[in-house]
């Protein structure tokens, strides 16, 4: 059963970092949309979805899903230029990271001290992700001004107090 209190908690970090790492690292506005503290399992993501793994007092996964015109043109806005399918999955792989180390902090400060795995990249239509283990399911979509589709952040955690 998700502790609410915890997930608003991860809400609260996830509305805070996303749009701050967007903004720093690619000059784009990301809004928030209607989140879901207690998104179903297993979730269905596309595109090219990032995932990183806490371990330790917070454990779980992040997730960033963000579809290809965004991924491209996000990757256009950093590297410059025409993004190879590598430089892609780099820049995604990296603003995971970016995230994932914001929540980690984020966590850590509050008590919940944990570490990170490096980050994996995966592509493909219908993704399917859970966590069997994880009492939280947070979900939230961002729309990034210019881009027809959303970033979703996708967390499955467990704290342990």
């Amino acid at each position: 059963m998700t502790n609410i209190a915890d997930a608003k908690m991860i809400l609260e970090i996830m509305n805070k970092y996303v749009p701050e790492v967007m903004q720093t690292m690619a000059g784009l506005v990301a809004v928030p949309g209607k989140a879901d503290l207690e998104a179903p399992q297993p979730a269905s993501l596309s595109g090219i979805v990032g995932a990183i793994g806490l371990t330790g007092r917070a454990n779980g996964v992040v997730y960033t899903a963000f579809n290809k015109s965004l991924a491209d043109m996000i990757t256009e806005k950093i590297l410059g230029g025409t993004p190879s399918d590598q430089d892609v999955s780099d820049v995604v792989g990296e603003l995971t990271n970016m995230i994932t180390g914001n929540v980690k902090s984020q966590l850590c400060d509050a008590g919940f001290n944990c570490s990170l795995s490096i980050p994996s990249v995966v592509r493909g239509d219908k993704i399917t992700v859970a966590s069997k283990s994880a009492a939280m399911s947070v979900r939230n979509q961002y729309q990034c001004e210019g881009c027809d589709g959303p970033l979703v952040l996708h967390v499955f955690a467990v704290l342990e107090k």
